[in-house]
């Protein structure tokens, strides 16, 4: 059986030094839109868009009411969560980016982009599905091969 690989990101906290919060550009979950900033930044680099998945969604969910009911930003269960989307169907590598305090798509994708090692897993070439979840002040990019 082939070993999964997987690759963990880097945990981004918004803080003073990307600026003053801005307001939300709409209540709940922005996740979807950061995706698309996300596939728009991935394919002015020649890469591929990746395909938003419903399994690493509820993965991203299920990461990002962890975090929130611990008041605490975490990689815990990173391995498991990748066995899951294997179970799915999904292969090789996976990756993760997690974050606090970003009040809309914008902001949160920024703040990934502006980190070497989130903006390293926005890049990740061989990367097909993701999904990005956001509860409450939490946020979860997962994405899979």
């Amino acid at each position: 059986m082939k070993i999964l690989q997987t690759i963990a990101g880097a945990v981004l906290i918004a803080g003073s030094s990307i600026g003053a919060a801005q307001p939300p550009t709409r209540p709940g979950d922005f996740g979807s839109q950061t995706l698309t900033l996300i596939n728009s930044y991935r394919t002015s680099r020649g890469l591929p868009a990746l395909v938003a998945n419903s399994t690493l969604k509820a993965l991203a969910t299920e990461h990002s009411r962890y975090q929130a009911a611990r008041s605490a930003i975490s990689h815990d269960g990173f391995r498991q969560r990748s066995a899951q989307a294997r179970a799915a169907g999904l292969k090789g590598i996976c990756a993760e980016n997690v974050g606090v305090g970003y009040q809309n798509a914008q902001h949160l994708f920024s703040g990934w982009k502006n980190s070497s090692a989130h903006n390293k897993n926005l890049l990740r070439p061989n990367l097909r599905y993701a999904s990005v979840s956001v509860v409450g002040n939490y946020s979860t990019f997962f994405a899979c091969e």
